[in-house]
């Protein structure tokens, strides 16, 4: 690994931490760290212009250093929390990890792009993500979701599959996992979850053969706000 690998493959812990309680010396990593940080939350809130242009400013700064893992992980970390949309940016991981050696890298950009991976070298979250892709079973997401070291990203991602995942089978459920969701979005003003959070509660209703008329005028508002941040 390069110089530096150590202290900045912590870029996912600490998106996926409350915080990072360790302190970083290197005002340069530590401003990497910061913008990938904020690339993942403008993802989140729908401002795509600003997301990628903080993903940029991001990678910039690790390519100035010769950091090719950790400009894999930058663009691992908004694939993570955000995979519906974002599943170009693993084109970018594998690049990245690719020049630079970086097998844990590629191992974790093989498991998110479903090819062969090696299941003893993934770091958390992966493992628990890996054991929901391979049992079916939303307890390893609802796990993610309620550890409470977990960063609000991350639980919100875990709630949000979680749900998805039995909406068809047991929409009740689905929509109060949903609505778990809903709280930590709401309060980061992550728009692009909130929408997707809707998706999945208009869909929960109507399996559950109940009136879907102010879901679907919810999203309506919520997809016009997200228009609307382009």
């Amino acid at each position: 690994m390069m110089k530096g690998f150590k202290i900045i493959s912590s870029i996912l812990v600490c998106i996926f931490a409350v915080s990072c309680a360790s302190k970083v010396e290197d005002k340069d990593i530590n401003l990497g760290m910061t913008l990938v940080v904020r690339a993942v939350d403008y993802q989140l809130q729908g401002r795509e212009k600003m997301a990628s242009y903080t993903y940029n400013r991001a990678v910039s700064k690790f390519r100035d250093m010769g950091d090719f893992c950790n400009m894999s992980r930058t663009a691992i970390a908004i694939v993570t929390v955000d995979p519906e949309t974002s599943l170009s940016l693993l084109e970018d991981a594998r690049a990245f990890a690719t020049l630079g050696r970086c097998s844990e890298e590629l191992n974790i950009v093989n498991f998110l792009s479903h090819n062969d991976y090696e299941y003893k070298l993934l770091p958390e979250p992966y493992k628990s993500i890996s054991k929901f892709y391979t049992t079916g079973d939303v307890k390893h997401l609802i796990s993610i979701a309620k550890k409470g070291s977990n960063s609000e990203q991350l639980r919100s991602y875990a709630f949000r599959q979680a749900a998805a995942h039995i909406v068809d089978n047991d929409p009740k459920y689905a929509v109060e996992l949903i609505e778990k969701a809903d709280v930590i979005d709401s309060k980061n003003t992550w728009t692009l979850n909130l929408v997707k959070n809707e998706k999945i509660r208009l869909n929960a209703l109507r399996a559950m053969g109940l009136p879907d008329d102010l879901s679907s005028q919810r999203l309506k508002i919520l997809e016009q706000s997200l228009n609307d941040k382009y």
